[in-house]
């Protein structure tokens, strides 16, 4: 569990504030760097899918932009580089992985739809009259 520093030196440590005398919020120099290339990953993804700009898609990447950018800040730091991310990323979808066998699904009877002809009779099961109450049922007296 991580423990909230109160120290204000090291909570401004590693953050742009600003320009002197505005204050535009807190930012990690990091997400400086990593958020314009987010974004223009994002921008190329849009465009090689044909969804097309619009404000819709433009105003959905900013906001993933953002999201994604700040998840790439907090999981990374000086001894793990945003490189190493990547690595491990790419590491992780091409490993080979062990062949589980069994844990398929098969294709039985039980799964296969039956084939009927329209018109047919369906086969269900014709339904059972039901009590109307607990209490008629007790004595006898049916519905």
């Amino acid at each position: 569990m991580r423990l909230p520093d109160d120290d204000e030196i090291y909570d401004v440590d590693q953050t742009y504030l600003g320009p002197p005398g505005r204050y535009i919020g807190r930012m990690r120099y990091r997400a400086i760097l990593i958020g314009p290339v987010v974004f223009l990953v994002g921008l190329v993804a849009v465009n090689q899918s044909g969804i097309g700009y619009s404000l819709l898609s433009v105003g959905l990447l900013v906001i993933g932009t953002a999201w994604l950018t700040g998840w790439i800040v907090d999981h990374t730091s000086q001894e793990r580089p945003v490189g190493v991310l990547i690595r491990t990323m790419a590491h992780e979808l091409t490993a080979r992985r062990a062949v589980m066998k069994g844990h398929r699904s098969r294709r039985t009877t039980a799964f296969r739809a039956p084939t009927t002809e329209v018109g047919a009779a369906h086969g269900l099961p014709a339904r059972r009259r039901r009590w109307r109450s607990y209490a008629n049922h007790a004595s006898g007296q049916g519905a």
